[in-house]
């Protein structure tokens, strides 16, 4: 086998004869071909596309991110979970308000009827006339923890002023029946008066005679009032009186209307000032139609008059 080189640049060429079956050409052939197939995996090794690399995160690292993501979304649970919490007290506040203002309400309403006051004065089931220029705090909103101690406050303060009224007419209502029982004004509504208290003429014997009462003459059967607040302890026949009514108002007060043609009430009966009692009569020791009222303080007559002036 013969191998020949030409050179082009001096213009010669080299000729080597060799043997193929000799183990050096078999060698330099391998080599040869185990070089071009070398060269070719390195040359398409650089030629290839790249793939991204894959980088593996060491678990500490990827073990405290989800520690991180735990518990961001524990408290957000929790967070949603407060929210409730408060939404359904708050809720439950607002009625227990609601529920106090209407009791207030209820009690100024019978605190106005008790002190005779105004009903265009004093207004509880209506807001109350605010207004006048503002100007907003910007960015001041309020926090849950201002509403609910906001909350709070008020409904201590309801608490307290409806504990105050509750007093107040409590002692409107004691003033009230204390005034009641009190003896004010005339025992008929219509007569004249025909003999006062003190000493008189006795018209049975012409002698001279205390009299312990006022003697008030109308038309027979006119109607008898009581003047103050009370409970009748007597209803019938007296010696000298004829038909009684006696009431006892309290606080040492009793009185009583003599000379009644008949009843309208009876022992134990409960009466109010202005209430009919008895019919106007002529029983008894008397010489026509009319009442014989007195008052008593502390078991003592005294004299009717300034009584019946009292009501101006």
């Amino acid at each position: 086998m013969e191998l020949i080189v030409i050179d082009n640049r001096l213009g010669r060429s080299r000729r080597w004869q060799f043997d193929p079956r000799s183990p050096w050409v078999v060698v330099a052939a391998v080599a040869t071909v185990s070089l071009l197939i070398a060269s070719g995996v390195g040359i398409g090794r650089l030629t290839a596309p790249v793939a991204p690399a894959q980088v593996a995160l060491p678990s500490d690292v990827t073990a405290e991110w989800q520690a991180a993501i735990d518990a961001n979304r524990q408290e957000v649970a929790d967070t949603r979970q407060y929210l409730q919490e408060n939404t359904q007290a708050l809720a439950r506040k607002v009625a227990m308000l609601q529920a106090d203002m209407m009791r207030l309400n209820a009690a100024g309403q019978r605190l106005i009827e008790v002190a005779d006051l105004d009903e265009g004065e004093f207004v509880f089931d209506a807001a109350p006339a605010v207004g006048g220029p503002e100007i907003e705090i910007e960015g001041d909103l309020p926090r849950l923890e201002d509403v609910t101690g906001t909350l709070g406050e008020l409904d201590r303060q309801i608490a307290g002023r409806e504990r105050e009224m509750r007093v107040l007419e409590d002692l409107i209502l004691a003033s009230r029946l204390q005034s009641e029982g009190h003896p004010e004004g005339r025992p008929i509504l219509s007569g004249w008066i025909s003999s006062l208290f003190g000493v008189r003429t006795d018209p049975f014997t012409g002698r001279r005679a205390h009299h312990y009462g006022m003697d008030f003459a109308g038309r027979e059967g006119s109607e008898v009032v009581a003047v103050a607040s009370g409970v009748v302890t007597w209803a019938g026949h007296r010696h000298g009186y004829g038909m009684l009514v006696e009431i006892n108002h309290g606080n040492g007060y009793v009185t009583r209307y003599g000379h009644n043609q008949k009843h309208d009430v009876k022992v134990g009966d409960r009466v109010a000032k202005g209430d009919v009692i008895a019919r106007m009569g002529n029983t008894g020791r008397s010489t026509g139609p009319h009442v014989h009222f007195e008052v008593l303080r502390n078991g003592k007559v005294v004299n009717p008059a300034k009584y019946i002036r009292a009501q101006g």
